[in-house]
């Protein structure tokens, strides 16, 4: 009796499209016709992915921070500098306005700083 854990099992595959496309075309000219045009697409295609990819890496090298997280850590820490800087102003704004006796919204006028900033 034969051992049949050498045996290869028959292939249940079926044949892709392409495949049988290129032989329909070696007898059909109007397949084959059709098939070139799809190759050319593929070339476009492929010289397009290429062309985005240098793209990419172009655009990634200009970055100063081309991870996200640095590029959000570093926005934070802006923010923050300029809410310290606003707190500031703003008590400094307060003593002026309290050694004048006027209200904040006029030391704002005087310095040409809207209240929302």
């Amino acid at each position: 009796m034969p051992d049949s854990s050498n045996q290869v099992p028959p292939t249940t595959a079926r044949v892709p499209n392409f495949v049988m496309d290129q032989s329909l075309a070696k007898t059909d000219p109007i397949e084959a016709k059709k098939m070139v045009g799809l190759e050319a697409k593929i070339v476009a295609l492929e010289a397009q992915i290429e062309d985005t990819k240098a793209n990419l890496k172009d655009s990634t090298a200009k970055l100063k921070e081309p991870r996200a997280s640095e590029t959000v850590n570093n926005h934070i820490k802006l923010l923050r500098e300029y809410n310290h800087v606003r707190d500031i102003a703003t008590a400094l704004m307060g003593i002026i306005a309290e050694d004048r006796r006027v209200p904040m919204k006029a030391v704002y006028e005087d310095f040409d700083v809207n209240e929302k900033d």
